[in-house]
């Protein structure tokens, strides 16, 4: 029997109802707001009823009678069933929330409405109307939420009785007491919304993060890709109570880009007015230049390491080794700068590959010592980069590179000393907090999808070694996209040296399509060459890094041929059966003038084929982008120079590009799956993660293999 207690917060009306106070007014509310435990007791009889939920069931005694309630909801719908062992009546509850502003309920003849006119859970405003052989207002009630404080009123025109209550909650307990006597002690499973929070600071061990991360299978955890660890990273510095951020990068592995992209976070949040720590084992160029945006830097005792040697390229040469193994290497490329083919062709690079490549390294360690040099008052910098191949920790504190040294044991007392706050939180862990607002449904979409890894026909990943490509299937998830009217735009992550031309060509089309109905943005990560500039041409908007590498506007074809290899170094002769010229031209023979001719022919279309795609899509005339293309990669700030891209931008930007549209959509993240065809066997399931995986998009099915990759000689690779 629960008759005899109303009131509370949540369990004014029947279209409040929520959490465990739904046992008083209306089960359907059970499964929302909050779940945990809770007391109540009434100091005019002496009643009490307590008991427990968890999700979607609960159970509540008082003495007399046990109550069973079983709730679900599901886009604004929620169900609640009630039963009692003493009335042996099963009760059927009903909560309707399609709007943000606007909850309606049905519970034992009451219906019931409630306005938020605010738009949020600040002020509610209810009425209750019964039914017994004729309608009748059972109850008008308003209710104010100053998180921490709840106040309420009600009035019952049937008794003509005015009553009122107070909730108090802070962390994850809540009480409340009404002006008839009842009174409330409830324990929630999440923390309850506070005003009131304590000062803190947050620690984040930064490693390496992938754009995206493949899904095994529905038992493996989710782990964080790069965009989830920078938006955790936003959350956290925008909460007041945070006072800054001690950040771990002993084991960073992040590139050049993605650093770049968390060191504008850095300087943002010390314009916030945060304090930022940096503590490591070991400071090489890219760490230290994230470092230099921090208040402190802090270098592990007793062998801790800082070194400025790190900022170079290197590439390996076969041609020597190809020649003296009898291999022939065919080779083309379009243009001068497209210098992939040059290992195998070149015993060092050729000048217009220096240049790219120069410049590059230029741009990068121009930026890269401005920032040290600004962020930590150095004079002459060219000297450290110069003469500072490894610096001791002494020697680094002398120097004023860094702030102190420091025991690993000793950095909490170090941060709780500077941030002045003794509470640490993790600031990779999304904090739960218990929610009021009523979701708004069928809001529109930013679809965030990644596009990492070589550009071949298949999706494919090895979990080991943590190889990712980019196939057909990507072309079918902007189909699927496109049709779906709740996708208002698109953010596609690129992050590929490119591949193949036909899977470029299949995907930038779909892009082109989408582009008619929705808004797409590009954010290119580290790399976005080639291919991968290629599938982001046809974008509204093109974001990069200042470190990104891209362009590489350009083709190439590489044929080994191995007659004479098998002869020298295997002693294997091959002989020929041709019913027609050129029929054998797959074969392990060296092709010949006619064959290279028509090579290069087909070569120098694909290439008008890849000008022309860029020249349709950034708006630019075809002979001013063959003026910039010619396979030459260039940096993220010089690309934006020539119009290639549009602006220097992170993933986070993006984002907030696609929301000053569209204000109030929710961005859903595609991510990949395994295709999910393991054999139960345990060395089944062991010899199926050993190879590489066949991935698809959510619900999207697989494309089957295809051996064209094989005899097509024609790439967009960096």
């Amino acid at each position: 029997m629960l008759e005899f207690i109303v009131g509370f917060y949540f369990a004014r009306s029947v279209s409040s109802a929520g959490g465990t106070e739904s046992v008083f007014s209306n089960p359907a509310g059970l499964s929302t707001y909050y779940s945990g435990l809770l007391l109540s007791y009434n100091l005019k009889d002496s009643t009490y009823l307590m008991g427990s939920s968890f999700k979607n069931l609960g159970i509540f005694w008082n003495g007399n009678s046990t109550t069973w309630i079983l709730s679900f909801g599901f886009r604004g719908v929620n169900v609640g069933f009630l039963y009692n062992d003493v009335e042996h009546k099963l009760k059927t509850g009903f909560l309707l929330r399609p709007h943000p502003a606007l909850s309606l309920g049905y519970y034992d003849r009451i219906l019931s409405a409630t306005l938020r006119p605010l738009m949020n859970s600040t002020l509610e405003l209810s009425a209750d109307v019964g039914y017994d052989s004729t309608f009748y207002l059972s109850s008008l009630s308003a209710g104010i939420n100053l998180k921490n404080l709840m106040l309420y009123g009600k009035y019952e025109p049937s008794s003509k009785t005015i009553s009122a209550g107070v909730n108090i909650a802070y962390g994850k307990v809540m009480a409340g007491g009404t002006s008839d006597g009842n009174l409330m002690l409830a324990m929630g499973d999440e923390d309850f919304p506070s005003a009131i929070k304590p000062p803190k600071y947050a620690q984040a061990k930064i490693t390496d993060y992938l754009e995206d991360i493949p899904k095994i299978n529905f038992m493996s955890p989710t782990k964080d890709n790069f965009y989830r660890v920078m938006e955790k990273l936003e959350k956290t510095a925008s909460d007041p109570s945070v006072k800054g951020i001690l950040f771990d990068i002993s084991g960073y592995g992040l590139d050049m880009a993605q650093t770049e992209e968390l060191r504008n976070l850095v300087e943002q949040m010390r314009r916030n007015g945060k304090k930022i720590i940096f503590y490591s084992e070991y400071y090489d160029p890219i760490r230290y230049y994230l470092a230099s945006a921090g208040d402190r830097i802090i270098l592990a005792k007793p062998l801790g390491i800082i070194t400025f040697s790190g900022i170079y390229m290197e590439r390996l040469y076969f041609k020597e080794l190809i020649d003296s193994l009898g291999l022939v290497v065919h080779a083309e490329h379009f243009e001068e700068y497209k210098s992939a083919v040059e290992p195998f062709t070149r015993t060092k690079a050729s000048k217009y590959d220096r240049e790219q490549r120069e410049r590059i390294l230029k741009v990068i360690y121009s930026r890269v010592k401005e920032k040290i040099a600004e962020g930590r008052n150095i004079g002459n910098i060219d000297s450290l980069f110069a003469s500072g191949m490894m610096i001791t920790p002494d020697v680094a504190l002398k120097m004023g590179l860094v702030d102190t040294l420091l025991y690993e044991k000793d950095l909490k007392d170090y941060a709780k000393k500077f941030f002045e706050t003794g509470k640490r939180i993790n600031a990779l862990v999304e904090r739960k907090e218990v929610s009021y607002e009523w979701e708004k449904f069928n809001r529109p979409r930013i679809a965030l999808v990644f596009a990492e890894g070589t550009i071949i026909n298949d999706d494919i990943y090895n979990p080991f070694r943590k190889n990712i490509t980019i196939g057909k299937n990507l072309a079918k998830l902007l189909r699927k996209l496109k049709k779906d009217r709740r996708i208002k735009a698109v953010i596609l992550r690129v992050n590929s040296p490119g591949g193949s031309a036909m899977t470029s060509d299949l995907i930038a089309r779909e892009i082109k399509e989408l582009a008619k109905d929705k808004l797409v943005i590009v954010s290119m990560g580290h790399l976005a060459a080639s291919g991968g500039y290629y599938i982001s041409a046809y974008a509204d908007t093109i974001l990069a890094d200042r470190f990104t590498l891209t362009g590489s506007i350009g083709i190439l074809g590489l044929i080994p041929k191995t007659e004479k290899f098998l002869k020298k170094e295997f002693k294997i002769n091959t002989d020929r059966f041709v019913p027609y010229p050129h029929a054998d031209l797959p074969s392990t023979r060296p092709m010949d003038s006619v064959e290279l001719s028509a090579f290069r022919e087909f070569l120098k279309y694909g290439y008008f084929v890849f000008l022309n795609t860029v020249s349709q899509g950034r708006g630019m005339p075809l002979d001013s982008v063959r003026k910039i293309a010619k396979g030459r990669v260039w940096i993220g700030e010089d690309a934006v120079k020539i119009g290639i891209v549009d602006k220097i931008g992170g993933i986070l930007d993006a984002v907030k590009m696609a929301k000053e549209k569209y204000p109030d959509a929710e961005v859903v993240i595609y991510t990949r799956k395994f295709k999910g065809d393991y054999n139960p066997l345990p060395f089944g399931i062991l010899s199926h993660l050993l190879e590489s995986q066949i991935l698809y998009w959510d619900n999207l099915s697989p494309i089957g293999k295809s051996t064209s990759e094989e005899i097509n000689p024609l790439r967009m690779g960096e």
